[in-house]
C-alpha cells in the first residue's frame, strides 16, 4: 500500500538510504567529467540490476499521482534505453517497491539509484545482486 512507504511524494522519513552507483562513492566536483564519460554498456548494467531483481522478487511500481503501487509483470515495461535516459526528466524516473524486503528503490540523477530500507536486511540481501552486475553501493 503506497501511505506504507510514501507520505505524498516523499519516501517516509524513517527509512535510511543506501546509494547505488558506477562509483564507490561520490564523485567530487574534481570528478564530474565522469559523468559525461559513462558508456551506454556502464548505463545498462542498472537495467541489468533491475532485471536481476525481478528474477528474485516481486516488483511494484509507484505511481505518485494516482498515490498507489501496482504489480509490475514483465520488467522490460520499466527499463529505458540508454538514449532515452539521457534525455528524461525526474517526473520519468523509476520507483519501485520490492514488498518482501519492505523496501524502495528510486532512481535518481548522476547514474545513481536509493535502496530506501528500514535496516531490516534489504541492502544485505540486494547487496549480491548490485555487484554481480558491476555497481557498487554506499552510505553516507
Amino acid at each position: 500500500m503506497f501511505s506504507d512507504y510514501f507520505e505524498e511524494w516523499e519516501v517516509k522519513p524513517e527509512y535510511s538510504k543506501e546509494f547505488i552507483s558506477l562509483w564507490s562513492g561520490w564523485l567530487g566536483k574534481e570528478n564530474y567529467h565522469k559523468l559525461d564519460e559513462v558508456t551506454e554498456n556502464e548505463w545498462g548494467r542498472f537495467n541489468s540490476f533491475l532485471k536481476s531483481i525481478s528474477k528474485k522478487y516481486s516488483i511494484e511500481k509507484v505511481d505518485f499521482e494516482a498515490q498507489s503501487i501496482t504489480k509490475v509483470d514483465n520488467i522490460e515495461t520499466l527499463l529505458s534505453s540508454y538514449s532515452e535516459s539521457m534525455n528524461k526528466d525526474s517526473s520519468m524516473f523509476t520507483n519501485i517497491v520490492l514488498p518482501e524486503l519492505e523496501c524502495v528503490i528510486s532512481e535518481e540523477w548522476d547514474y545513481t539509484y536509493i535502496i530506501w530500507h528500514k535496516k531490516n536486511g534489504a541492502v544485505e540481501a540486494l547487496s549480491p545482486l548490485i555487484e554481480s552486475d558491476g555497481l557498487k553501493h554506499f552510505h553516507d
